[in-house]
């Protein structure tokens, strides 16, 4: 996803890449969460790409590292241990703000799995 920073000259890259799948979902994961439709990114049809401020580009650049880090965990874990346990843990402590959502994941999964990814 190209993103045209307002009031600058930099243009910049959301990205959501599964090297598994060899799919960008970012488009996705940013639109699910509206902010393609509530004007924190505007499209340009003729240039392809999004416009947004420097401090939402920060914002979501943060989130989708967080969470496509927390992707690769999820993934990792299910190889290592049954795949419903896992997802039981994630569901467990999803239910927070988007922001906060890779942290909160992330330490039940410590919890939850303490002692068993070679730490």
């Amino acid at each position: 996803m190209n993103v045209k920073i307002n009031g600058t000259d930099k243009t910049a890259t959301l990205s959501m890449f599964n090297d598994n799948t060899g799919v960008d979902s970012v488009v996705d994961f940013v639109g699910n969460y509206d902010a393609l439709a509530d004007g924190k990114f505007v499209y340009d049809d003729e240039t392809g790409t999004y416009s947004t401020d420097q401090d939402t580009f920060d914002w979501w650049d943060k989130v989708i590292t967080d969470n496509k880090l927390l992707e690769e965990r999820i993934a990792d874990l299910k190889v290592k241990h049954d795949p419903e346990a896992v997802d039981e843990v994630v569901h467990a402590s999803a239910d927070v703000d988007l922001e906060d959502m890779a942290a909160a994941v992330n330490k039940a999964l410590d919890e939850g799995f303490e002692g068993s990814e070679g730490k």
